[in-house]
């Protein structure tokens, strides 16, 4: 393994670890009484799921790390035919709507975070609310991406010849 792997394989566990502490974070906000209370009645935060994307974003850095090694040590081989090309179709289909429906929510939910968090309530006043905030803010641009990636394919195919 050369220099550029274990340099991403060092960053990628550096960003486990931020991942893992902004999880246990989002736990304690269960739990944090001037979070609860400042809370809005009907626009409530779904911590449940702010911490489930932090365990997809786990997933896919572990994925990261398995493809990095895999291809390096040319463990991946492609496959041939139509039932191969036609199964990439669904799962790129798949894919694109499940990541705007989750870069959606996380997108909104950190939104509504940030409008709830109080400057003096000190279980909300870490740093790993700003790990949520970026992660809202790229979720966001990341999400009209894709909105504006559906569109522009359907259009494409609504005017082929």
């Amino acid at each position: 393994m050369d220099s550029q792997n274990i340099i991403q394989i060092g960053l990628s566990i550096i960003s486990f670890l931020i991942l893992i502490s902004v999880y246990s974070y989002l736990e304690e906000l269960k739990t944090c009484a001037c979070f609860i209370e400042n809370e809005h009645p009907t626009y409530k935060i779904n911590i449940d799921f702010l911490q489930f994307y932090q365990i997809l974003e786990i997933i896919s850095l572990f994925i990261f790390i398995s493809f990095i090694t895999m291809y390096k040590s040319k463990l991946l081989k492609g496959g041939k035919g139509e039932m191969r090309h036609n199964g990439i179709r669904f799962f790129v289909l798949l894919s694109i709507f499940l990541l705007i429906f989750i870069s959606g929510y996380v997108s909104v939910y950190s939104i509504l975070l940030f409008l709830s968090s109080k400057k003096d309530c000190v279980c909300v006043n870490k740093w790993q609310k700003y790990i949520i905030y970026i992660q809202g803010t790229f979720n966001t641009i990341y999400f009209l991406r894709l909105i504006f990636f559906v569109m522009f394919v359907a259009l494409l195919l609504a005017f082929r010849k």
